[in-house]
């Protein structure tokens, strides 16, 4: 006679003993039910059947009896399952047997979650797709099994139940049986009860592992890019190459090459999501094939650019009437996810074979030329010259050389001064990013900073020029130096990473700094991208009581209204107001009207620039409170300022 299965279940469901043939029922090892979810509804009284997955994909129907029981004084439960119950195989007897058959042998992974990510049911083919049993996942909280946090199960459901749907969404790199990465796609959904409440969430899951990796075989040897159905780089290179090789013994019209890439793109794909980014980049196909001849070549040759072969041209002036018909065709919005896009771009144009005889060096030239005009800021069009090629040159050059000059100890700090106009005293001192390479000598800072912010380096470049900062004033406190505030500029992308408020932390912890001793310098452009989200950031990093300024303000496009919510400590006056001809004071209406406008918002104010007596007086008379130039000291090595600062005196003019 077979023993009698058996659990002791507390209050929340977690399961406190098995006995053996509860074990062998659910096919697990000795003691291996024990902390798990029972998984099953149950009430004191209550008999009822329950399904046990099989390793088969069948499903054996038991029966149960609950008892009330007691576990160390506390109330618990006693769930004897009748093992002697046969397995029943499903058949359509009535609609719940269907519903039951249809979902224990979907070929899709079938996942349904109470309100609090708890699985309440877990089919056969979730079992072989994620390699978890029924047994194991049934009570359990969904698994965060994949490396993007929000495309996980416990991301999806969350996002599920937030009211998103997803309909053939699809998930690189989920986690799968044997630890697997897998592609799938997914469908979920909220799901209501008869009062048209939330109940759980209903998850559905497709594996496309193989058909994206015949999809991407199709792209190399087809030649032609799958989100759009154009043709690829490759192909594009191979069309343009025969082209030009067909010129060169025949006599024919100018070869044009267009390269188009889209302005912001990343920001907006962040924004709407992969599925909507495709949907946006497959309009743009379609609209760009819409403007174009049929002679014309269209290919996507990146993520977000775009080729183009000019077959028909009979003037070089034809490329610039082309690529404005282009981006007058994109200006248009586009609705997706019931929102309009706004879309730009730039335009960069070469021309065959003045500007290369082979594909490979007119692609470049056009890339060069479209590289140039989103320097200029974007939505422009720009023709190749052999400067940009130089330029290109040069810039790559000093980009490869710049990824190496931290680690190589070729950067460092200078510091200029600030002094109080009251006072007469240095206050604080401004860090100055400087780069001495070994064979170039000293670079000036405004042709590497560009660099480092367009290609990305300015994040590591601005964290250590952070710690560096800091490390330096707690040396000089350590010499026994005055205390001094020091100013720190902050980039664009240092300021929109989630993670900057840590660095900024780290940096001061460290150090042994207190926080009022660092103020980050930001610029107005950076404020005014996106207010409310600049606001949450200055807030957050002024709970740290750090101080705020604002850098060359004036020559922005700032709101006063959204300078009254920012919390700034400081309004630095730029330069471009102070330093005139002849060392007289540049613009002296809009300097007083900045130190009005900073004393009724209760700011400091420091002027820059200063060059002459003359600059200096009026800036005083104009009620400045710090300033900031080469007639008080030019920016200067760490000891050569502490051996100002042991005679300041000789700090003020006169």
């Amino acid at each position: 006679m077979q023993s009698t299965a058996s659990l002791l279940v507390d209050k929340e469901g977690l399961i406190l003993q098995a006995s053996p043939a509860a074990e062998r029922l659910f096919f697990a090892e000795a003691g291996g039910l024990i902390g798990r979810h029972y998984g099953f509804s149950y009430r004191p009284g209550e008999a009822a059947d329950i399904e046990i997955l099989q390793p088969n994909g069948d499903r054996l129907t038991v029966a149960t009896h609950v008892h009330l029981a007691e576990w160390h004084d506390q109330v618990a439960y006693r769930v004897e399952i009748d093992p002697a119950s046969q397995a029943r195989p499903l058949v359509a007897k009535s609609g719940n047997d269907l519903l039951r058959a249809l979902v224990a042998y979907s070929p899709l992974a079938i996942i349904v979650t109470d309100l609090s990510g708890c699985v309440t049911l877990w089919n056969h083919a979730a079992v072989q797709l994620l390699g978890r049993s029924d047994v194991e996942m049934r009570g359990q909280k969904l698994p965060e099994n994949c490396a993007q946090e929000e495309d996980s199960l416990l991301g999806l459901f969350k996002r599920a139940l937030d009211g998103e749907t997803f309909q053939g969404y699809e998930v690189n790199g989920m986690q799968g049986e044997s630890d697997a990465l897998l592609d799938v796609e997914v469908w979920a959904t909220r799901m209501n009860n008869a009062r048209g409440l939330p109940a759980g969430v209903l998850l559905m899951l497709a594996d496309i592992t193989s058909r994206k990796k015949i999809e991407a075989h199709i792209r190399r040897v087809i030649g032609h890019d799958m989100l759009t159905g154009l043709p690829n780089r490759q192909q594009f290179r191979k069309q343009l190459q025969r082209l030009l090789h067909h010129k060169k013994h025949h006599e024919m019209m100018p070869v044009l090459v267009m390269q188009l890439g889209l302005d912001r793109f990343r920001a907006i794909n962040k924004s709407l999501g992969p599925y909507l980014g495709d949907q946006l980049l497959r309009d743009v196909s379609r609209r760009l094939a819409e403007s174009l001849y049929e002679t014309d070549l269209l290919a996507r040759t990146g993520g977000d650019e775009f080729s183009v072969l000019l077959r028909g041209t009979h003037h070089i002036q034809d490329g610039v009437r082309v690529a404005e018909r282009l981006r007058q065709r994109l200006a248009e919005p586009i609705v997706l996810g019931g929102q309009e896009i706004f879309v730009t771009a730039s335009v960069g144009l070469a021309v065959g074979p003045d500007d290369g005889a082979e594909a490979e060096d007119l692609i470049r030239a056009a890339d060069s030329a479209m590289a140039r005009a989103k320097e200029q800021g974007g939505d422009a069009c720009q023709y190749f010259t052999p400067e940009l090629d130089a330029q290109a040159r040069n810039r790559l050059v000093l980009e490869n050389a710049l990824r190496h000059a931290i680690e190589r100890n070729e950067l460092f700090l200078e510091y200029q001064p600030q002094v109080d106009v009251a006072r007469r005293r240095i206050v604080g001192v401004e860090a100055l990013l400087r780069w001495r390479h070994p064979d170039m000598g000293l670079i000036s800072p405004a042709s590497f900073i560009p660099l480092a912010e367009n290609s990305g380096l300015i994040e590591p470049i601005g964290h250590w020029v952070l710690n560096e900062a800091c490390r330096q004033l707690h040396q000089w406190d350590r010499a026994g130096l005055p205390p001094l505030r020091m100013a720190v500029n902050v980039s664009a992308r240092q300021f929109r990473d989630s993670k900057f408020r840590d660095h900024v932390v780290t940096a001061l912890t460290y150090n042994h700094l207190a926080p009022e001793r660092l103020e980050l310098e930001l610029t107005e452009s950076m404020l005014m991208r996106n207010t409310q989200e600049a606001i949450r950031m200055l807030e957050r990093l002024k709970a740290l009581r750090v101080h705020l300024a604002i850098d060359d303000f004036g020559t922005g496009f700032s709101s006063m209204s959204y300078l009254a919510e920012f919390p700034i400590d400081t309004l630095k006056i730029d330069q471009s107001f102070v330093r005139g001809p002849d060392g007289q004071l540049r613009n002296g209406p809009i300097v007083r009207a900045i130190c009005t406008l900073a004393a009724g918002l209760g700011m400091r104010t420091i002027a820059e620039g200063v060059e002459s007596p003359n600059q200096l007086g009026l800036i005083a008379k104009y009620g400045c409170d710090e300033v900031q130039g080469f007639l008080l000291a030019k920016p200067m090595l760490p000891d050569h300022l502490a051996d100002l600062m042991r005679s300041p005196e000789s700090i003020w003019p006169g």
